[in-house]
């Protein structure tokens, strides 16, 4: 290909921002010129491994700042086992009346209890989650 030609393609293609559209006609000369081809996937290839360290030094320097608040288990234990307990008492006094709709009721209400329990234990301790499925994520 013309010298001059690619020596405009590559200088559109280096005044672009990063991750912005590669305009057309710079595409198309891309796909036409294996020179030009070569040099912007080197250049990509170069500006991955130079910013590498500096990604992986910064989600460090992030987690090692942040503190993990501990979760206290006692009080979600207590009344997990208390809504067990209730589960299996009311279950066996409704059991011993025979009444289908109230079992109904039942079931319905202590599904909907448990789905709030889940969703309360996930939502006051959300911070701990968070990270620690980022730590998990660094491993």
């Amino acid at each position: 290909m013309n010298n001059e030609i690619c020596e405009k393609m590559m200088e559109n293609f280096l005044s672009l921002d990063k991750n912005e559209r590669i305009p057309l006609k710079v595409t198309l000369h891309l796909l036409a010129c294996k020179k030009c081809r070569s040099e912007v996937h080197a250049l990509t290839l170069a500006e991955k491994y130079a910013a590498e360290p500096l990604r992986a030094k910064s989600f460090r320097e992030t987690l090692e700042n942040m503190s993990v608040k501990p979760v206290s288990m006692t009080k979600w234990i207590i009344w997990g086992v208390v809504m067990i307990f209730l589960m299996v008492t009311f279950g066996l006094i409704l059991n011993r009346l025979d009444r289908a709709s109230f079992a109904i009721i039942f079931n319905v209400i202590f599904g909907v209890l448990i789905t709030v329990y889940c969703a309360l234990f996930v939502a006051t301790n959300m911070d701990f989650f968070v990270k620690k499925i980022d730590k998990m994520q660094l491993v």
